[in-house]
């Protein structure tokens, strides 16, 4: 069955208090540059957005825990039930309903649609229900918009919306640096790449919702003039505590990677690697 919307879910936004209008403003205009999302729906809790075929690359937008293709009903039992059916068509051994009331006006709760539409679906197809270890998931979600029914749920990297803490310089010598950047992205950063050589930084404008260019330098001392003019309070590194060494360099240098081993940073860029491909 066709799916016509997506719906996003974000987690660390919700501790930004004051603040969360801005930091959803942000993932918004992120969700635009990076995945080409041209109308973003604001509903409790949720971002929606119309479906669209290459949704992968939601998954390169920080600021997102997950989401998932979903098609929209009215919000009534009978017709969550009768689209329910039809995307568990065909489908057998076992199911869970994974149900999300936003909309405290529909008349069951939470626990109240997890059972009255697990017997349905239980009486009508092949299926049969398992909380602890099904094959299947069946999400449900009701919010003031309508009645959003999916069957999966993609995970993305979390975070915070790249560019709602200002700029760094990362030093780019390696892969573990690539990864130093992506990091700090997570965490709300934008980077700006720099290093005594080009290297291909393919992956970190993946994932940035700016163009990003690369800039070359022939000594630190060029680096602590070029930092305070591009208003950069902190220069990134890839080193590990196996790689520590104090640069000769008076700006605040930050290491994100110094409790990794050379085996989780492999890992790690290796997630994003996944995570970027089409």
């Amino acid at each position: 069955m066709a799916r016509e919307h997506i719906l996003l879910r974000y987690g660390e936004l919700f501790l930004k208090g004051r603040n969360q209008s801005f930091f959803e403003n942000k993932l918004i205009e992120n969700l635009r540059k990076i995945a080409g999302a041209a109308k973003v729906k604001k509903v409790r809790g949720r971002l929606i957005i119309n479906y669209f075929s290459e949704h992968h690359k939601l998954r390169q937008v920080f600021g997102l825990v997950s989401y998932s293709p979903a098609v929209k009903v009215e919000k009534s039992m009978e017709a969550i039930k009768q689209k329910s059916l039809e995307l568990l068509t065909g489908k057998t051994g076992t199911f869970k309903i994974e149900p999300k009331r936003s909309d405290k006006r529909f008349p069951l709760t939470s626990p109240e649609i997890n059972i009255e539409l697990g017997k349905y679906i239980e009486a009508h197809t092949a299926l049969t229900f398992d909380g602890a270890n099904p094959q299947h998931l069946l999400g449900v979600e009701i919010n003031q918009d309508g009645a959003y029914l999916f069957t999966e749920i993609v995970p993305c990297f979390g975070g915070l919306p790249t560019g709602v803490e200002g700029k760094v310089a990362v030093w780019i010598e390696n892969d573990a640096s690539i990864l130093a950047g992506l990091l700090m992205m997570k965490r709300g950063c934008d980077v700006v790449p720099i290093g005594f050589k080009e290297r291909d930084i393919s992956l970190l404008q993946k994932f940035s919702p700016v163009p990003l260019q690369f800039k070359a330098v022939k000594n630190l001392s060029e680096v602590e003039q070029f930092m305070p003019e591009k208003e950069l309070p902190a220069l990134v590194v890839g080193q590990d505590f196996t790689e520590y060494k104090k640069l000769a360099f008076s700006r605040v240098v930050l290491r994100p990677l110094i409790a990794y081993t050379p085996k989780q940073v492999k890992e790690q860029l290796r997630e994003f690697e996944v995570g970027s491909a089409n």
